[in-house]
């Protein structure tokens, strides 16, 4: 409800105030549960598929470290049984390469459960003895020095191969085409005269197969990480996607995995935003990878719309009907009380027994009909002789007004423009009250430092406000060895006077005092000077201002009628000749005047 003031300015009633402010608060309540409860579901249910994820990962890549383990047993058991070596390193000829060590060969690999997937079993020693066994054995050219060496690893100069690369088989016939992961290692006699090499090609499959179980989320794919390469497995095949490079930096501090070697990547793969999840194997830096899409994982939420808005619907009814309740418990009541009000402002006292309601405002209610039957018994009592008393205490007021009832009006004055929210006269009424207050004190002449500093501050706020701001004073904070000496009265405010009225008002322009005190240590007397940034004068006028009563020109101050030179003399005759003011100043520059006090602190 919207009323409008008598300068045309239109206000909103409680009644309006609480309905918009009930239906803002619903809408931001019912706004902050859908944002941070949509975020807090996007992180729980991105952390649930991550952590399913890489559960089903850590289950499959068990299986393929331990077929990966038993293929590099059966390389690692060639390199150090003795009977193997001896036989591939041997320079001699004898019959126990075909009668002891093939069927010992033999009988390791067949009894291995990773065989089948071993396309290629090759023993190859410098002394030019050779085993072959896989899968691929039959399908192999004939093997001699001239071809061996096409083997990664094998008789040439090329480096060991571990779980590196996917390469198609060099020795297989023509027209035949298999490819195989290369695992070569060497052995060498005590004395380095002899080699002897041991290679395996491993099908693909050995992984592929080991994934046909594999539970994915809908949109997502597996990844194969292998020497420094991406791999998508595509059903037995895995499918070459370029260097792993492409996956930026893993992500640091990860709470949503449940390992803590899993790697998670933020990554775009294919033009598509998605998350990898990268479970290690713990041999050869091979890992094996689920890529989710983002928007697999952010489809959940799209269904969250209907839901969420029937839920804003009843916030927002909610809301409205809890404004209903707060219009008929607070705002109706505030309104009738505010009416009952305006009729006693008019001057109507009768008594409104309907708005004595049993709660807190029935209370105000009570109080104000209270009033109104006290104004009305006060009004007929006195109505006849009230012009006559009026008068009189006019008259009184008048004649009799002292400095309480000043301070007491002021602090009226103070706190009614506290209540008004005008802290402007409130502070200047206060420092007003404070002079008025050191006016009445008597006739005490010397004071402590402290309370003429305080009576400055108070004078300075009053100009302040004056001069619309435009000046400012820098006063130091007294120390506490100098708070209690001694001064006259009202010996700083005529120096603060005379620098404002004839030093920066002049000037037309912003205006700054300084105060500054210390100690002089030859004569242990106190100085304390005021500066300004006026506009200066002359050296005779200068020389004019201590030169006799009258002569400064200054105005009558606002509290005694005293010049610079009246200060002057005044702190010759309380202290002695060696006492008084100095002046220094300069056109454009400014003035400083600097007095000097006797070490005296107060006892």
């Amino acid at each position: 409800m919207a009323h409008t003031h008598k300068t045309g300015a239109v206000r909103f009633g409680i009644q309006a105030r609480v309905l918009a402010l009930a239906v803002l608060f619903t809408l931001l309540t019912a706004g902050i549960i859908l944002i941070t409860s949509t975020l807090s579901l996007s992180s729980q249910l991105r952390r649930s598929v991550i952590q399913s994820a890489e559960y089903t990962l850590q289950t499959s890549a068990a299986i393929l470290r331990r077929n990966i383990r038993e293929v590099n047993d059966l390389s690692r058991w060639c390199r150090v049984d003795s009977t193997v070596r001896t036989a591939m390193l041997s320079s001699i000829s004898n019959g126990t390469l075909t009668n002891t060590v093939y069927p010992l060969i033999s009988n390791k690999f067949s009894s291995m459960h990773t065989a089948p997937y071993i396309q290629r079993f090759l023993l190859y020693g410098s002394n030019a003895r050779l085993i072959m066994l896989g899968t691929a054995a039959s399908q192999s050219v004939l093997l001699g020095r001239d071809n061996i060496d096409r083997l990664p690893g094998v008789a040439g100069e090329s480096p060991v191969s571990q779980w590196e690369q996917i390469m198609p088989d060099p020795l297989l016939q023509p027209r035949i085409t298999l490819e195989g992961i290369p695992v070569s290692s060497t052995m060498t006699s005590s004395d380095r005269s002899h080699t002897a090499w041991v290679y395996l090609s491993v099908s693909p499959t050995l992984i592929t197969d080991a994934l046909r179980g594999f539970t994915l989320e809908e949109g997502a794919w597996l990844c194969w990480i292998m020497g420094g390469q991406l791999y998508r497995v595509e059903g037995d095949d895995l499918l070459c996607l370029g260097s792993a490079d492409q996956l930026p930096e893993p992500e640091a501090d990860v709470e949503d995995t449940l390992g803590r070697d899993t790697l998670l990547y933020s990554a775009t793969l294919d033009g598509v935003a998605c998350s990898v999840v990268a479970c290690p194997l713990g041999l050869h830096q091979l890992y094996l990878a689920e890529v989710i899409p983002n928007d697999r994982m952010a489809h959940p939420l799209s269904l969250l719309g209907g839901p969420a808005l029937v839920s804003l619907l009843l916030v927002l009814v909610m809301g409205l009907g809890m404004s209903a309740l707060l219009h008929r418990t607070v705002a109706a009541p505030i309104v009738a009380l505010q009416r009952q009000m305006e009729k006693v402002g008019r001057g109507d006292f009768s008594v409104n027994p309907a708005i004595e309601w049993n709660h807190e405002l029935g209370d105000v209610g009570r109080g104000i009909n209270e009033l109104s039957r006290g104004v009305s018994s006060l009004m007929e009592k006195r109505i006849e002789d009230e012009q006559q008393r009026l008068a009189l205490e006019y008259q009184m007021l008048q004649s009799q007004i002292s400095p309480h009832f000043i301070y007491n009006t002021l602090n009226s004055i103070k706190w009614m423009a506290t209540i008004q929210h005008a802290p402007g006269v409130a502070e200047m009424v206060t420092a007003l009250s404070r002079l008025l207050k050191s006016v009445s004190k008597g006739t005490q002449k010397l004071v402590p430092l402290e309370e003429e500093f305080a009576l400055l501050e108070d004078y300075f706020t009053i100009q302040r406000y004056r001069y619309g701001g435009t000046i400012s004073l820098d006063a130091p904070d007294l120390e506490q060895a100098y708070r209690n000496y001694l001064i006259p009265r009202f010996t700083l405010q005529p120096l603060a006077e005379n620098a404002i009225f004839h030093g920066i008002e002049p000037k037309g322009s912003v205006g700054r005092l300084w105060v500054t005190i210390r100690r002089d240590q030859p004569s242990g007397t106190l100085l304390i000077s005021m500066a300004d940034d006026g506009i200066g004068m002359e050296e005779e006028q200068v020389k004019r201002l201590l030169a006799g009563a009258g002569q400064d020109g200054g105005e009558a101050g606002p509290f005694r009628h005293v010049g610079l030179w009246s200060v002057h003399r005044l702190l010759q005759l309380s202290f002695g000749p060696g006492y008084g003011l100095t002046v220094r100043s300069a056109p454009g520059q400014g003035t400083a005047v600097t007095l000097r006090l006797p070490e005296q602190p107060q006892g």
